[in-house]
């Protein structure tokens, strides 16, 4: 693809969320709700930038499985524009990837994007988190199947921080954010946030152009 990695135009064309949402999550519903069915466990508020959609599903992927890790810039942007940064005092923590998975891609898009996010929130990173193990590969896995998963596939080896922000690029079921989240908690972390990129939707949830 010539040119810059994502052009201007074509980021202000992804679609955004509309309100009413979920106050807590941030998932589309016809009214303004307080928490919703679709709020990640253990996790105290989330928010995404965009919708999961096929374009935006093209290029996260180029991101992830073409090595493209310049469109982690664009992406962070994306965020940056459509998220309110964190409260002060708040730790970016990137999800981290199996070893497996990061020898196969070469780097871990969830750093990227933290990479970009602390530079324009004035926020700390912190990998306070490892994936030990190699697990399945949950692309196209039922919520059930993802949940058990994941369920303990975290560890925190780093000094929890008081507010941990965790940093992905989709959120799907919210099982990954979920067991991460119980991890920082389990070491003693006291509140969890989530910034991503895209987050699937229900169909009823409700989305607009710019």
């Amino acid at each position: 693809m010539p040119g810059a990695p994502l052009c201007e135009a074509c980021a202000r064309a992804l679609p955004a969320t509309d309100a009413p949402t979920c106050l807590r999550c941030g998932h589309p519903w016809a009214h303004e709700v307080p928490t919703c069915a679709e709020c990640p466990a253990g996790v105290a508020w989330a928010r995404h930038a965009a919708p999961y959609d096929p374009v935006l599903a093209r290029v996260i992927s180029a991101m992830k499985d073409s090595g493209r890790r310049a469109l982690g810039a664009p992406l962070a942007r994306l965020m940056v524009d459509r998220i309110p940064a964190p409260p002060s005092g708040a730790v970016l923590v990137p999800v981290p990837l199996s070893p497996a998975r990061l020898r196969e891609r070469g780097f871990n898009q969830a750093g990227v994007l933290a990479a970009h996010l602390s530079r324009e929130w004035r926020a700390p990173v912190v990998n306070a988190l490892v994936r030990p193990g190699d697990g399945r590969h949950q692309r196209g896995a039922s919520r059930g199947d993802r949940l058990g998963q994941v369920r303990d596939v975290f560890t925190c080896t780093a000094p929890a921080p008081h507010h941990a922000v965790l940093v992905d690029d989709v959120l799907t079921t919210g099982a990954t954010v979920t067991a991460a989240a119980r991890a920082l908690r389990g070491a003693g972390c006291a509140r969890v946030g989530v910034v991503v990129t895209a987050r699937v939707v229900l169909a009823s949830g409700r989305t607009r152009v710019g």
